[in-house]
């Protein structure tokens, strides 16, 4: 079965990694992912990154017109969260390995394949901080 999942990114170097704040990602790349492999269909830059805290309808729309199914995500915030899942949508939670502040995109996705990421039930920050 693929899926097509959103994943918030910023590039470093040539790697995508992710960002601990889901509304406040410069990017996204949305990811077709099958049982074994995933192909990067589009990164896409967020023009709402600069939005008002808990105003992530821009971004939803964004998200929505590309028909994603999924959300894979270091955190993401109250009001995303409910909104996202009122929608239909499912969002998993990646962790980057110990130590490390962030994981890159494969990493993540390859995690997702794997089944090492948790669906999530609630919201999460990934960060202690609001941005």
């Amino acid at each position: 079965m693929i899926m097509k999942i959103a994943i918030p990114v910023v590039k470093s170097g040539e790697k995508y990694f992710l960002v601990p704040h889901f509304g406040r990602a410069p990017a996204f790349a949305i990811v077709d992912v099958g049982d074994s492999q995933f192909k990067v269909l589009e990164v896409f830059q967020n023009v709402h990154e600069a939005h008002e805290h808990g105003k992530v309808s821009g971004l939803l729309h964004e998200l929505l017109s590309r028909e994603v199914q999924a959300i894979l995500t270091m955190g993401i915030g109250y009001g995303a969260f409910y909104r996202l899942k009122d929608l239909g949508l499912k969002i998993f939670y990646v962790r980057p390995s110990p130590g490390k502040a962030t994981i890159s995109l494969e990493e993540a996705v390859e995690n997702f394949i794997s089944g090492k990421v948790e669906e999530a039930g609630e919201p999460k920050e990934a960060d202690d901080h609001h941005n």
